[in-house]
């Protein structure tokens, strides 16, 4: 992973991996940036620089786990922002993304197998719509309006998306497998990029929330 930090230029920074533009895009940062660092663009958004580069780094590599240590109060209110941030990215951008392609894909499909593939990305997407309901009505809710809660209230911050994991191979197993050969090769390979992102990212935002959000909790939350 390359080292990051707060001197770097968003243009080098956005160089090294394009797809950090994502959280740009949910952090409502807008180009132009002009010729500026990590942290002047942060003290500018009213962001904490150390956050950004956590967030950054969790996205450049999945097995990265940032310091319990260096959290400060000030990230949680916006760590619960990103988050939110993320679901209105998915359910706004990303999902309706893929519903288009899936459309075309199913144009070419008879009626049988674009009932069973829209079934499956039906029940795909309510179960994604679903849980980050939960997130939203349950846990962020919880947080905002408690201050000495207990850590129980919290207790589906350590359940990780594997459901939306198996619902997403068993979508990327029917376009591989059964379509038909009229279905063309370059919207298959569109929609496998998109659910396979969409999973990718669905996993950084449960280690968001796994050691990052939970962390903040235990430390300025459930200890008050």
């Amino acid at each position: 992973m390359a080292t990051l930090a707060p001197e770097m230029k968003l243009f080098e920074l956005i160089d090294i991996e394009p797809s950090l533009l994502s959280i740009f895009v949910r952090l409502n940062i807008n180009l132009p940036f002009g010729d500026v660092s990590i942290d002047e663009i942060c003290r500018r958004e009213g962001y904490s620089t150390a956050l950004f580069m956590e967030l950054c780094r969790m996205h450049l590599d999945s097995d990265y786990r940032p310091s319990t240590d260096a959290m400060s109060e000030e990230m949680l209110p916006q760590v619960i922002g990103y988050l939110r941030a993320s679901h209105r990215y998915y359910t706004h951008e990303i999902l309706p993304h893929t519903a288009a392609h899936l459309d075309e894909i199913l144009s070419s499909c008879d009626k049988l197998v674009a009932s069973t593939l829209r079934r499956f990305y039906d029940d795909y997407v309510r179960c994604i719509e679903e849980h980050l309901e939960d997130e939203e009505q349950n846990l962020f809710a919880a947080i905002d309006s408690s201050h000495s809660a207990s850590l129980t209230e919290f207790d589906n911050i350590v359940v990780p998306h594997g459901d939306i994991d198996d619902r997403t191979n068993d979508i990327a197993s029917l376009v591989v497998k059964c379509l038909p050969e009229a279905t063309p090769t370059a919207l298959r390979y569109a929609m496998l990029r998109d659910i396979y992102a969409l999973r990718d990212d669905l996993r950084r935002h449960s280690d968001v929330e796994l050691y990052m959000l939970r962390p903040l909790i235990l430390k300025f939350v459930t200890h008050k």
